[in-house]
């Protein structure tokens, strides 16, 4: 089964969050998202998906980002086999780092 979710890059993440407020599901480990995430984020570890997922609203769109953007495919992978509507946000916050500090 072929999933299509939209991918964005950290630059439109950046311009999405001047202009509106949504929702982005970080899937770090919990020790990783403490030292650091984008504000506002939920933390979602990829370990605790498939007993969490299901609690999450479906009437919300999830902006999903991992440290290095690896585990966001995984994630939106598993969350749209759901039915969730998903963004993956791709380079995750390594990306998004060098995008605030640049």
């Amino acid at each position: 089964m072929d999933l299509m979710y939209p991918s964005i890059t950290v630059k439109e993440l950046k311009e999405i969050l001047q202009n509106e407020v949504i929702t982005i599901l970080d899937v770090q480990e919990t020790e990783d998202f403490e030292k650091y995430h984008i504000e506002g984020a939920t933390n979602l570890p990829i370990g605790e998906f498939v007993t969490e997922a299901e609690n999450l609203r479906k009437d919300l769109t999830y902006y999903v980002i991992s440290k290095a953007g690896v585990r966001t495919v995984r994630a939106c992978d598993y969350l749209a086999s759901l039915g969730y509507d998903v963004v993956n946000i791709q380079g995750g916050l390594n990306a998004w780092q060098n995008l605030n500090n640049s």
